[in-house]
C-alpha cells in the first residue's frame, strides 16, 4: 500500500520511510505541503497521508484541513513534538515525534490500513 509522508526535514522523513518500507509499505516522500498536494492530485493509489505539523508555509494541520475540505476521506496521521491542543480539524491519529516515533508510526499505520488490506 502506498503512503505519502510529508516532512520538510528530509532526514526524519527518510528514517520514518525506512521503517514503513521494512513493514511492506510503498512510501512517497514530499518535502512540503504544496508538493504533497501535487502528489495526491497525480497519484490516486495513495491510501494514507502522514504529515509533520511544523512546516514552513503550510502546516500539517492546514494540509489536513485543505484535504478534508476537498473530500479526502482516507486516513491522515499528524506528527508533532508538541502536544496538539485547541485544533479544529482532527487527524485520524497523532504520533509524537520522539525516540520511539518510528515504531509507533508503523503500529498506527498498520492499524489504520488493516481494514483496507482485509477488504482487498
Amino acid at each position: 500500500m502506498r503512503v505519502l509522508l510529508v516532512d520538510d526535514d528530509l532526514f526524519a522523513a527518510e528514517l520514518a520511510a525506512l521503517f514503513l518500507e521494512m513493514n511492506g509499505y510503498d512510501v512517497l516522500i514530499a518535502e512540503s505541503a504544496l508538493s504533497a498536494l501535487a502528489n495526491l492530485d497525480s497519484d490516486r493509489s495513495i491510501e494514507l497521508v502522514i504529515s509533520d505539523f511544523h512546516m514552513p508555509e503550510i502546516t500539517g494541520l492546514d494540509l489536513l484541513e485543505m484535504l478534508r475540505a476537498n473530500g479526502w476521506n482516507k486516513p491522515f496521521v499528524l506528527l508533532s513534538a508538541s502536544e496538539m491542543t485547541d485544533i479544529t480539524v482532527i487527524p485520524d491519529c497523532w504520533v509524537k515525534k520522539d525516540e520511539n516515533m518510528a515504531e509507533r508510526l508503523v503500529a498506527v499505520v498498520n492499524e489504520l490500513l488493516m481494514p483496507v488490506a482485509a477488504a482487498e
